[in-house]
């Protein structure tokens, strides 16, 4: 492909448009009292953030529709990230040295994959691993299932250590085919919201992964009772998202910035016990739902 040609496909994949929608309460709790709190902007659009006065939820309004954000993630999203053209905010990140994997370049499809694939090792399968395991039996008979799996990179590693059955829920054409090509996971969904069919069949997970994805969903809440009703007796969900009190990581992509509290509150109208993991001094927030 020519200079020219990866010019022109990189411009194209940052032509778009969101259709947007305005909410009047707070989508967690409809509280009314809602307090400006800070915008980004990308590519001539601005992304304002509120926060609830009531249940301390910040996020974002007026919005993407549900719609746009799926067009955007089956086709968009993972493309720019691998080609580096996807939103960047210098400065976001406090008490941390950039990561290595991290600069202004454009990429070529091939190193950005490469890049994105060793990132989310290093970074997402240990804190997973080890977080899963002080709630559940990762083994040969644990059936694991991650929403928002990227290019499989945690399916495909957990597949190996524990040899447990895994599969995914995954919106991006793009990272679907990275997972189809190597074979040990299987696809039984695009969207979230596709947990509401899968709620009502025979097929129950050990644990349903969220890394970094729930804050990526239009309705977190009703996603979250979803994936209570397709876990097994005593099985967990697992999710980790930027920390709104030490990483308040406003971008287009994130309608929602969770705070353990407000994250606790989900948790618990959902019907689940909310368990906090990690540090609560670091800027990702972890969490284990009962």
């Amino acid at each position: 492909m020519s200079k020219h040609n990866k010019k022109k496909k990189s411009k194209n994949i940052l032509d778009f448009e969101f259709a947007w929608e305005l909410l009047e309460e707070c989508p967690l709790c409809g509280g009314e009292v809602l307090l400006p709190n800070g915008k980004v902007s990308w590519l001539d659009m601005d992304f304002w953030y509120l926060v609830c006065g009531a249940c301390g939820l910040k996020f974002m309004n007026p919005r993407p529709t549900q719609e746009s954000y799926k067009g955007f993630y089956k086709n968009l999203f993972w493309e720019q990230k691998v080609a580096n053209v996807g939103f960047h905010m210098p400065g976001q990140m406090w008490n941390t040295k950039q990561y290595t994997w991290d600069n202004a370049k454009k990429w070529n499809k091939k190193e950005g994959v490469k890049k994105m694939v060793d990132k989310h090792r290093e970074l997402r399968f240990k804190i997973i691993t080890d977080t899963l395991s002080r709630h559940i039996n990762l083994n040969d008979k644990s059936d694991i299932l991650e929403v928002g799996a990227g290019f499989g990179v945690t399916l495909e590693d957990i597949k190996k250590r524990y040899g447990s059955r895994v599969f995914a829920i995954e919106p991006s054409e793009e990272a679907q085919k990275l997972m189809k090509k190597n074979g040990n996971i299987r696809i039984i969904g695009n969207y979230a919201e596709d947990l509401e069919k899968l709620s009502k069949k025979k097929q129950k997970f050990d644990a349903i992964i969220f890394s970094h994805s729930l804050e990526n969903t239009s309705y977190p809440l009703q996603v979250i009772k979803w994936a209570k009703k397709c876990l097994k007796k005593n099985g967990v969900i697992y999710v980790q998202l930027s920390n709104l009190l030490t990483f308040d990581q406003m971008n287009p992509y994130h309608p929602y910035i969770f705070s353990a509290h407000s994250l606790g509150f989900l948790a618990k109208k959902a019907g689940m016990k909310p368990v906090r993991e990690g540090e609560k001094l670091h800027r990702m927030l972890t969490m284990i739902m009962k």
